[in-house]
């Protein structure tokens, strides 16, 4: 409680000392000029200096302003106690309603950003409003009273002209210098502030073209002012000299931050108007005079005005600068951003970081998961890089890291090492995502660029699968002959799809007495060369061709039922559908569509789905199960077991068959364990009424096995290896 009564009282009495020096010091630099035999001021700089505390230390600046102002004028003037009030309420009531209102207006934060934002509110109220509301009631008061003759200019009944030069003294004083007293009064009572005013408004001048313009420009103004305000008077002199003033802080705004350009205006204008012999020249009437006070008035607004916009558009312009090179989503900077700072870097490493699984996983929680991956990422790295080192964000499963220093690969297989030993977790789910990586020097830019990191892609996939962090410069040639390979390759796939030249094969799925299905395989021609799906189906994946691919399949298997009609309700064959067509909304509805047409009835089809597919949380891939298994198809579960699949899942599947994984079937003679795998599989099967379907059965002892251990269905070289579906 102590601490809080010294704290204010000790800010109370630095407020009301800065304002009795402000004050006192304001009136004696107060310009003036005789008119009608009378002096008058041209700008009553009190009220500059008591808008300035007031701005500076708010409601706890209105006693000390109160206080400050009754001493100065008993101290100069010769009043009673009554009229000293009544003075004091002219002063001052018209400034703190004007403040009210701006508060009222703008809130509680109306200090704050001062002189930048709201101007219109504040150069209404406090530099049109508030000077009115004081030469009214001055003139209203005097009236009343009998003011001594220092302060009569204020209320004598005078021609109209003279009055309104009264009011433009007034705006002037709070439009014009309320800045000059407002920064050094600031940097007086928070040294911070000059440090701030320093850091933004003198520091950016230190660049050699701006120091150069800096001392230019401020020798060509302290000339002009020397010859405006020398005692001497010359013809022409301010007709000539004042507009190139106004023209040189017009071309000061670009340069000068406005903070600086109202300062320097202020003081500018205080010698104009205070070494008024030569700026007054050749003006003879109260209108002339009038009329330069508004032309210096409107001046003042105009370049108030200019400096804000301008720089308002450069912070605009640069902030949208920075989000053209910014990844709106993970907040990292993008390839534009790389090729922008590899500019500076002729021989940076750039390294490739491939998260292995991102894209097949972003397929089933959404791309907020990815999103969410990658931000987790560069917060894991970023403790591993050095200051000057950046992380960018590429399109799909990738990002790119810019390294210095020395043992570039050992650091990159420190952090590929750190990131594989954490787990990223996606609504407390833990993540199945491997790390691989590449890294190569990268020497120029654009299509060369571009290249590499085409390189640097590929090879940090295989990253993944070598474990190990792969340099470019060890593999060039590889990196080169493979990416022709599969770009050449990826065109032929693309050819085959156009052409629909695609040939069906059959590989038997069989019961104990010999009866079941055919699987129905796939191979692309193309020149004649026939792919094989080891081939073609990660090209397919990758580059969004799956659903193309399916329906293409399932076409070309109508098309063969319609010429081969069979007899007999059971189903005849599976099809597999890839993971991305089930991502598509129409899909289902196509493939409904598709067998309407022809004709054939869904009971001939069974379609396998990856059982990632089947336990997603994917909306889009489960309504399109759904809506296939409703309209009869049945629905298979291809390589259970080794994914995300668990008894508990299994408890609420909704399918029909389930293809338990070759890798519990080729050791299962030898290893007891995948025995009691598939055993227990079988079990939980039948209760929910499961097809059992067991793949890569080679051997009698297997199909015996597997058989003993409650399989329906076998699948294998021992039963029938694939074969033209026409033969």
């Amino acid at each position: 409680m102590k601490i809080n009564i010294c704290k204010h009282v000790t800010l109370f009495s630095l407020a009301f000392i800065i304002c009795l020096v402000a004050v006192i010091v304001s009136r004696l630099l107060s310009p003036m000029v005789l008119i009608h035999e009378g002096d008058t001021f041209l700008s009553w700089l009190p009220l500059s200096a008591m808008l300035a505390i007031i701005f500076i230390f708010g409601r706890r600046g209105v006693v000390p302003v109160i206080l400050g102002f009754a001493v100065v004028n008993h101290w100069l003037m010769d009043l009673s106690f009554r009229e000293a009030l009544l003075l004091l309420f002219c002063q001052i009531a018209p400034v703190l309603l004007a403040c009210a209102v701006v508060r009222w207006r703008l809130g509680s934060r109306w200090r704050y950003n001062f002189p930048h934002e709201n101007r219109v509110v504040r150069v209404f109220w406090l530099g049109f409003f508030a000077p009115a509301g004081i030469k009214f009631l001055m003139y209203i008061s005097g009236v009343w009273f009998d003011y001594p003759i220092s302060i009569s200019e204020f209320s004598d009944s005078r021609s109209v002209i003279y009055h309104i030069i009264n009011i433009q003294g007034l705006i002037s004083a709070a439009l014009i210098f309320t800045l000059l007293f407002y920064y050094p009064l600031r940097m007086v009572v928070n040294p911070h502030y000059a440090r701030v005013f320093w850091r933004r408004s003198i520091q950016p001048l230190y660049s050699l073209r701006k120091r150069v313009f800096t001392v230019s420009w401020l020798l060509a103004l302290i000339f002009i002012l020397i010859i405006l305000c020398s005692p001497g008077e010359a013809e022409y002199i301010a007709g000539f000299l004042v507009p190139v003033i106004f023209i040189m802080f017009i071309i000061a705004v670009r340069e000068f931050s406005p903070e600086l350009i109202a300062f320097r205006w202020g003081g500018t204008a205080w010698f104009l108007v205070a070494y008024n012999r030569n700026f007054l020249h050749g003006v003879g009437t109260d209108y002339s005079l009038a009329f330069v006070l508004s032309v210096l008035i409107a001046v003042t607004i105009c370049i108030f005005y200019m400096a804000h916009i301008y720089h308002r558009s450069e912070w605009l312009r640069q902030r949208w600068k920075s989000q053209a090179l910014t990844d709106p989503l993970t907040g990292l900077p993008n390839l534009r951003a790389l090729e922008l700072h590899l500019e500076n870097l002729p021989h940076a490493v750039v390294c490739c970081l491939h998260l292995h699984n991102l894209e097949f996983l972003s397929r089933h929680y959404g791309m907020m998961m990815r999103v969410h991956c990658k931000r987790a990422i560069a917060r894991d790295l970023q403790p591993l890089m050095m200051a000057n080192e950046k992380l960018f964000r590429l399109p799909g499963s990738e990002l790119l890291l810019v390294l210095n220093g020395q043992e570039p690969e050992a650091r990159l297989q420190h952090m590929v090492d750190h990131l594989n030993s954490r787990k990223i977790y996606w609504h407390d789910t833990a993540l199945e995502i491997e790390f691989g990586a590449s890294w190569g020097k990268v020497e120029g830019t654009g299509e060369t660029l571009h290249h590499t990191l085409g390189q640097l892609s590929w090879l940090a996939g295989e990253a993944c699968m070598a474990q190990r962090v792969l340099a470019l410069t060890q593999s060039i040639e590889t990196v080169s002959d493979q990416t022709t390979e599969q770009v050449l390759m990826l065109n032929k796939v693309k050819r085959a799809l156009e052409e629909g030249s695609l040939t069906l094969y059959a590989q038997p799925v069989q019961r104990a007495d010999g009866c079941g299905y055919q699987e129905i395989l796939t191979r692309l021609v193309c020149d004649g060369e026939l792919i094989t799906p080891d081939r073609f189906i990660p090209l397919i994946a990758r580059f969004n061709l799956s659903p193309r691919f399916d329906m293409l399949v399932i076409k070309t298997l109508l098309n063969w039922i319609q010429a081969h009609p069979a007899a007999g309700e059971e189903a005849r064959f599976s099809v597999n559908l890839m993971p991305m067509t089930l991502m598509q909304k129409t899909s289902a509805s196509d493939i409904i569509a598709l067998f309407t047409r022809y004709g054939v009835s869904p009971q001939y089809i069974i379609f396998e789905i990856t059982e990632e597919q089947a336990f997603s949380d994917a909306e889009t891939s489960l309504r399109n199960i759904r809506q296939l298994r409703d309209f009869g198809f049945k629905i298979a579960i291809d390589d259970f077991g080794t994914g995300y699949a668990n008894f508990e899942r299994l408890k609420r599947l909704h399918a029909d068959i389930i293809k338990i994984d070759g890798a519990f079937v080729k050791e299962i003679e030898r290893d007891p364990l995948d025995a009691m795998i598939v055993k227990a599989i079988c079990t939980l099967a039948k209760a929910k009424s499961l097809t059992v379907v067991t793949e890569y059965v080679e051997t009698q002892a297997q199909r015996e096995l597997l058989l003993g251990l409650g399989v329906e269905y076998l699948q294998g070289y021992l039963l029938g290896k694939p074969q033209p579906l026409d033969d």
